[in-house]
């Protein structure tokens, strides 16, 4: 009886955090400034596009070098191409957070 009590407390604690959370970062959202947009023009963006690049170049290599190294090809696309592309393109300009 003990078990199932402890389960109950449980998933109502957890159901009550669920319910309590804020709704994520949709909310805290906040319109850039001009400086984070230039600095993001400027700077930051042309970096994840030089990124971007090396991993492209770096990609077959350490594709067909993967399985010597038993590493997952799907944890290597994801770091040298998905991310930057993400970092580079998909971000919204003067958001940092990648």
């Amino acid at each position: 009886i003990r078990r199932a009590l402890m389960k109950k407390i449980l998933f109502s604690l957890i159901l009550a955090a669920a319910l309590l959370a804020p709704a994520g970062a949709a909310y805290a959202q906040k319109s850039p400034n001009l400086g984070e947009v230039v600095l993001d023009i400027a700077i930051v963006r042309p970096f994840y596009y030089v990124i971007m690049a090396g991993g492209a170049v770096l990609y077959p290599f350490a594709w067909v070098l993967d399985p010597l190294f038993r590493d997952d090809p799907e944890l290597l696309k994801e770091e040298l191409l998905t991310r930057p592309y993400n970092c580079a393109i998909e971000r919204p300009i003067g958001t940092f957070d990648c």
